[in-house]
């Protein structure tokens, strides 16, 4: 595996729990988000209903995951820092099959009690699991190796995007434990205030103002957070202010979308200084997606691709 090996299976392995710039929210935390949420946008009820508990269970079975720590040589850490390069590949991430095919039941068993558009699926899943049908390794090492699951789909018969929400979901886990043990290795590395992850390598999927108004990235694959530059865009660091610009609802100010005439892509940000509940990334992401469609109407899009760095 290049850039990266395993410990021997003699080497002790460990839970890596997330140490971000923010204090991790608990079941409870998240529950109580979830419900002023809802309370404040009751046209998003159902899916803030069933995403929260979606989070709640990945919560969960991140503090079961036990994997083997990703290590990097010394000199090749050195050579991608000096180079300002992502520390490994999305395909180098590892997981835990065991806890991820226990989270993807549980996922799947609340599509169908929560979710009646995902129902469908979740029950297939489920069938497909028992008879063999599915093979989760395999479907994993796809999606990290940036491949679809076009085939297992249509073997299944279900809508593919509805496949890939399952098993990545089922897997996020894992890569969020991995990033978080990774991130020891940028502790004395310069400031990688780019617009791609410096774990990963993968594009961010929202933007936060801290407190004390440091901007931050949301990775879209590993979850890791990460501080860039306040001006510009973090997709293509085109710095013509002509070219960038943003939208923001007068009712809800705690968010703004930001747009680049230059590469077309755009991306929602939450102001926490003006957040006045907990914030889950995640919970905000599936609130917001009103200001997506809004965004997608004005020719704008979300970067399709994973630069490697």
């Amino acid at each position: 595996m290049p850039g990266g090996k395993r410990f021997p299976p003699s080497f002790p392995r460990k839970n890596f729990m997330p140490q971000t710039t923010r204090p991790e929210l608990t079941k409870e935390e998240i529950t109580k988000t979830a419900a002023i949420i809802q309370k404040a946008r009751p046209a998003y009820g159902e899916l803030i209903d069933f995403y929260g508990q979606v989070f709640v269970a990945q919560g969960e079975s991140r503090t079961h995951i036990a994997l083997d720590p990703i290590i990097i040589d010394p000199a090749l850490l050195t050579l991608k820092h000096e180079n300002g390069m992502p520390l490994l590949d999305p395909s180098q991430f590892l997981i835990d099959p065991a806890q991820a095919g226990i989270l993807l039941k549980k996922l799947c068993d609340l599509s169908v009690a929560h979710a009646p558009k995902l129902a469908n699926t979740g029950e297939k899943i489920l069938t497909a699991l028992k008879n063999g049908k599915l093979k989760l390794e395999s479907n994993f090492f796809a999606l990290l190796n940036n491949q679809d699951l076009g085939k297992t789909a249509a073997i299944l018969d279900i809508p593919l995007d509805e496949l890939t929400f399952f098993v990545f979901s089922a897997m996020a886990p894992s890569i969020q434990s991995c990033a978080v043990q990774l991130a020891s290795y940028l502790k004395d590395a310069p400031p990688l205030k780019k617009g791609y992850c410096p774990v990963c390598g993968s594009h961010p999927d929202v933007a936060f103002l801290d407190q004390d108004g440091k901007k931050f990235l949301l990775c879209s694959l590993c979850a890791h957070e990460w501080e860039t530059r306040r001006m510009g865009c973090v997709f293509c660091d085109s710095m013509e202010k002509d070219d960038q610009h943003y939208f923001f609802s007068s009712e809800e100010k705690e968010y703004r979308v930001y747009l680049c005439d230059n590469c077309h892509h755009y991306l929602k940000l939450v102001d926490l200084r003006k957040l006045d509940r907990s914030f889950f990334p995640k919970l905000e992401q599936i609130s917001t997606l009103h200001l997506d469609y809004k965004a997608q109407e004005k020719g704008y899009k979300t970067p399709n691709h994973t630069p490697r760095g």
